[in-house]
């Protein structure tokens, strides 16, 4: 009788389980937590400059990371460190750049040098799961990837 009712209680478990992982998925797989965007070293994948796309060569380790604790951006042009004031704000995908930025003054050239540092000025911030888009004024679009 004992073993009935475990297997009868396992069985309703499962099931109870089962329904609720389903009605919560719907066509859209399993809910996860939005991606974020601070804390997280974004690699540098495309820069657009005046409407023209330039990819960032294969290896390079251009890139940024957010820090909204600090209000900073810090990062790599491929050859230089960088770092800087950058209020990234969420509730309007937003990242508003400062104009002055430190750098490193190491002397490097293209390829290995890529211009991912952003204008000064507010950029629409989007992202997905393993991609950011940084779009600012006068069409300046920066795509980085995790």
């Amino acid at each position: 009788m004992k073993r009935t009712v475990l297997l009868a209680s396992t069985a309703l478990a499962t099931a109870a389980l089962t329904t609720t992982s389903f009605a919560q998925s719907g066509n859209d797989g399993p809910r996860t937590a939005p991606p974020s965007l601070t804390g997280v070293g974004w690699h540098a994948h495309t820069i657009t400059v005046d409407g023209v796309t330039h990819s960032v060569p294969k290896g390079s380790t251009a890139g940024l990371m957010f820090n909204d604790d600090k209000r900073t951006v810090t990062g790599h042009d491929g050859c230089n460190t960088i770092w800087g004031k950058a209020v990234v704000d969420v509730d309007r995908s937003t990242i508003t750049f400062d104009s002055e930025y430190g750098a490193t003054m190491i002397a490097c050239y293209p390829p290995a040098h890529v211009d991912v540092i952003p204008s000064a000025g507010t950029y629409e911030a989007r992202v997905t799961a393993h991609t950011l888009t940084l779009t600012g004024p006068n069409g300046h679009v920066i795509t980085l990837r995790r």
